[in-house]
């Protein structure tokens, strides 16, 4: 199969480095989020690839690099339904799994990777700096609209 530069600089990334995260910034004219996202993870480790939404964008790249690097080393894997620290000082994130159709409408360049096969995804979901989750009832629609929740079904 031939490959474009760019597919191929993506692949050698995940080749080198076990993961590949890929930023998605819309221009101003543009609806939607912004958001960062993982490619490789699920190759590379069987873990499922992490999306965040609506942070800056060296902030979302931080925090996928820190997920990936801890599950490279051993030191934790991530699941659904389940809090961690360690990524935004003097806050918790919150894991969820994300559903369909976040592949095709979100993660396109994972779903390239992967073949259009099924791997999974989680969802990093942040507070607002006043402790606020995107799912209690005084949650600001600015916050939902940053941070679109790609699952219902979760326990907090």
């Amino acid at each position: 199969m031939v490959f474009s530069p760019e597919e191929e600089k993506f692949r050698k990334i995940i080749s080198d480095y076990g993961w590949h995260v890929m930023q998605v910034r819309n221009r101003e004219e543009e609806e939607g989020p912004t958001f960062s996202y993982s490619t490789g993870l699920w190759q590379s480790f069987k873990h499922p690839e992490i999306i965040v939404f609506g942070l800056s964008s060296d902030l979302e790249h931080s925090i996928i690099n820190s997920v990936g690097e801890d599950i490279k080393s051993g030191k934790r894997t991530f699941k659904a339904n389940s809090y961690y620290d360690g990524f935004l000082e003097g806050f918790k994130v919150f894991m969820i799994e994300a559903q369909e159709p976040v592949k095709s409408e979100y993660a396109t360049w994972a779903d390239w990777y992967y073949n259009r096969e099924d791997f999974p995804i989680l969802q990093c979901v942040w507070p607002t700096t006043s402790g606020i989750w995107p799912w209690d009832e005084d949650a600001d629609q600015s916050l939902l609209k940053a941070q679109p929740l790609l699952s219902k079904n979760y326990k907090t």
